[in-house]
């Protein structure tokens, strides 16, 4: 078990924000069951413990980025295009109708919880394809600062 934490805390600190890590911890979850897989920590440790500590690595990363301002949420969000060499407006657009942001909210969240991430993320898009020259939001080409990421909860679990 100790191998599969030192894997995961290493996944999250090589994300380059708390918004890319939960995309990618997101993105382990089953759509259908609900559980979390992969492949490669598979011959680490059980399905079942896998499962628990990327739930709760998924619940931290998501407490965390809704804890993140307006103006952080959306630099992050533009980060997350421009890794993906998407175009913003455009991306933007088919987020707000599509709403794939909805697969990063973890089981068990409150409603309130819930919708006030939703309701975040889309203003962050709204503000994105509005006003994506608004000089708050000009991207540094380095990542955002670490204190974005209240690791000290998932760290604390993880050792």
């Amino acid at each position: 078990m100790r191998s599969l934490k030192s894997y995961i805390t290493q996944a999250v600190h090589s994300a380059d924000t708390p918004l890319a890590a939960l995309v990618f911890f997101g993105s382990l979850r089953d759509a259908y069951s609900g559980h979390y897989l992969h492949e490669g920590w598979g011959q680490m440790a059980s399905a079942e413990e896998i499962h628990s500590v990327l739930s709760e690595t998924h619940q931290s990363l998501f407490n965390s980025v809704v804890r993140l301002s307006l103006i952080d949420l959306s630099k992050q969000l533009r980060m997350h295009f421009q890794s993906l060499n998407q175009p913003e407006r455009e991306t933007c657009v088919r987020w707000l109708e599509v709403e794939p942001f909805r697969d990063l909210i973890p089981q068990g969240c409150s409603v309130v919880v819930r919708e006030l991430f939703v309701s975040e993320v889309k203003t962050a898009l709204e503000v994105l394809c509005h006003a994506p020259e608004w000089s708050e939001l000009a991207v540094a080409p380095v990542a955002l600062p670490q204190r974005q990421l209240d690791r000290s909860p998932l760290l604390q679990w993880l050792n």
